[in-house]
């Protein structure tokens, strides 16, 4: 393996065209989401089973699978509003778990994360959005 290339020799980049503005957003968010729910301060109990981390992360990779379907989808409107009402199920989700009487002994999420990923979120609504009002 090359040294240069955490990816081994064979990896390419993936081709501009392919790698959409939103799919790059989507990373984005789902990288600093994952930062947030491991970074200590987020207790391993909300993380686990059906508890509210467990539920963050799940809403973040659903949105991005119906992102990825819309893609392949010919009928592309229906699979878009089905991802822009997980992003805001996510949103919800978040503040939930900055809530401080969501949980009296501990925030979860503090305030300066919780506003940066919503702003993440909200850009991807932008995104979808103009993707939505293109087909319409």
């Amino acid at each position: 393996m090359n040294g240069s290339c955490p990816y081994g020799s064979n990896a390419k980049p993936p081709d501009p065209k392919e790698d959409l503005l939103l799919y790059k957003k989507m990373r984005e968010m789902i990288s600093y989401g994952n930062g947030v729910l491991n970074n200590g301060q987020f207790p391993r109990k909300y993380r686990i089973s059906n508890a509210i981390g467990a539920q963050i992360e799940k809403s973040m990779f659903e949105a991005m699978r119906l992102i990825n379907r819309a893609m392949a989808k010919e009928h592309k409107k229906a699979v878009l509003e089905e991802a822009d009402a997980e992003l805001k199920n996510l949103r919800q989700l978040i503040l939930i778990a900055s809530d401080p009487g969501y949980d009296n002994r501990v925030i979860l999420i503090a305030s300066k994360q919780q506003l940066h990923w919503s702003a993440q979120l909200i850009e991807i609504g932008k995104i979808l959005g103009s993707w939505l009002n293109k087909l319409k």
